[in-house]
């Protein structure tokens, strides 16, 4: 089944969650395929957390996980004082990490998540895809 995501003005920024990154460093047997079409398909408009660039290291012990990320066209943002305030605040999702990712978005005006994590679904104002 081919995936025919709807196309974003060059503008638009889209949050990639780190489990869809991993799935894309370790060609995952059942979603690597995936998570690379979503990555190509929005290069250059993908943006995550450094917070992902640092889980990425302890899963995979790559340490070019930055220079990959800018490769593919993911930019790399900081996880602030503010974005740690706002994910304090936050009732959902449940994992404080998931929290983090969300803040992240707020904060930049993102509304789009590309992730397998439900936790993200029913999240007002916040749309998954994967």
């Amino acid at each position: 089944m081919q995936l025919r995501p709807r196309r974003r003005s060059s503008s638009e920024k889209i949050y990639v969650d780190i489990n869809v990154l991993y799935y894309y460093l370790t060609a995952h047997p059942d979603f690597g395929e995936r998570a690379k079409t979503y990555i190509a398909r929005w290069s250059g408009n993908l943006v995550t957390s450094s917070l992902s660039a640092w889980i990425l290291y302890v899963l995979t012990r790559l340490e070019n996980i930055a220079s990959i990320l800018d490769e593919v066209g993911v930019e790399l943002v900081p996880l602030t004082v503010s974005v740690l305030s706002i994910a304090e605040k936050l009732e959902k999702p449940r994992d404080y990490e998931d929290r983090i990712h969300l803040a992240t978005m707020l904060e930049l005006g993102i509304d789009t998540i590309i992730s397998n994590d439900r936790d993200f679904d029913g999240i007002a104002g916040i749309k998954r895809v994967f």
